[in-house]
């Protein structure tokens, strides 16, 4: 019965992975066998199945048994995609800060040590804060998913086979790529955001040395870092938990639009103040010969650069917007494609 086979998924899925297919095919003979025992003649009813699950007890409880120990920060249920984020933020934070030192290095054709030393400490810096922030998030997670394992209230919750909740079906589930350049993109963003804003700019080389106008003045961004990292981390965290979850849901959905307006809304309020921008942009284009005043490039962005912010904020706009169009028709399509009949193996 169905019944049996979402027991099976809920104990299996709170074990790790290698140990996953072992269990399930002993747990699948050991049900056979009780059923057996209360049915002889090979038909189970459905309380008989019922009896059986409550004798061999909730999932969370049959796991830990199997398992052998109870004690850890991160279960088993999350650690393969605890490892997985791990190494995609501390990879990309090594890539990225990497990347912006090389730039950095060359472009400004610095012959100091002290290029090399911030860098080092920039290392040490981001990959402990990376490894701090993503293991916050999934023993918070974790903590989540034993209280309501495990009840809310002071009374511990009967637990009873109709609270198994329902297999995934195949066609929902996220592919693993998506999250993963999710991630990388965020931390790329925040590392030349945090690192050096110079790099967004114009540059021009001229007899072989490399300048740069930028677009923002480094003075006002620097007071909206802390706002920054707080998008950073909303973002990479919508992002983990489609790692977690791995399969979409009305639940999922909803979070996406939540994060996703949430973090657009906070990208507006920045970009939305006027003092970000370099207000020295034009005259440095100017005096660097990139845009001759007579040209008719040079109108065109005297009066298009003050309305610099108001552009930004529809792309913002856009692009959110698109982004819960896509999510909305995903989740749309694979919730109303039929599902394909299988042939399964019944246990009753």
């Amino acid at each position: 019965m169905e019944v049996i086979d979402r027991y099976i998924f809920a104990v299996t899925q709170r074990l790790p992975e290698q140990q996953r297919a072992d269990i399930k095919r002993e747990l699948q003979s050991l049900i056979e066998d009780m059923l057996e025992e209360r049915a002889p003649n090979g038909q189970s009813s459905k309380e008989e199945v019922e009896s059986v699950l409550l004798e061999l007890g909730p999932p969370n409880e049959l796991a830990a048994k199997y398992r052998g120990y109870e004690r850890y920060l991160i279960g088993p249920a999350l650690i393969s995609a605890y490892w997985t984020a791990l190494k995609v933020v501390l990879a990309s934070i090594v890539i990225g800060l990497t990347v912006v030192f090389v730039f950095d290095t060359f472009l400004a054709r610095s012959e100091r040590l002290d290029p090399v030393t911030n860098y080092l400490a920039s290392l040490v810096t981001g990959a402990a804060q990376g490894f701090f922030w993503v293991t916050v998030v999934f023993a918070w997670m974790e903590y989540r998913q034993r209280i309501n394992s495990s009840g809310n209230g002071s009374k511990k919750k009967m637990w009873s086979p109709s609270d198994l909740p329902s297999i995934p079906d195949a066609k929902l589930k996220i592919k693993r790529r998506r999250p993963i350049f999710g991630i990388i993109f965020v931390i790329a963003v925040m590392t030349i955001c945090l690192q050096s804003t110079d790099l967004l700019g114009i540059w021009r080389n001229h007899a072989g040395e490399f300048t740069s106008v930028p677009f923002l003045d480094n003075d006002v961004f620097r007071h909206y870092r802390p706002l920054l990292w707080i998008i950073a981390a909303l973002s990479i965290t919508k992002q983990i938990v489609l790692i977690i979850v791995r399969y979409r849901s009305s639940k999922l959905l909803a979070f996406h639009i939540a994060m996703t307006i949430i973090t657009a809304l906070l990208v507006c309020v920045m970009v939305s103040d006027n003092s970000l921008w370099n207000p020295h942009f034009i005259q440095d284009l100017t005096a660097s010969s990139l845009l001759p005043i007579d040209g008719n490039n040079f109108k065109t962005l005297i009066s298009n650069w003050p309305k610099a912010s108001e552009y930004l904020i529809k792309a913002v706009a856009l692009l959110a917007l698109l982004s819960i169009v896509r999510e909305s028709l995903a989740w749309y399509r694979a919730v109303s494609s039929p599902t394909p009949i299988t042939k399964q193996k019944s246990l009753v």
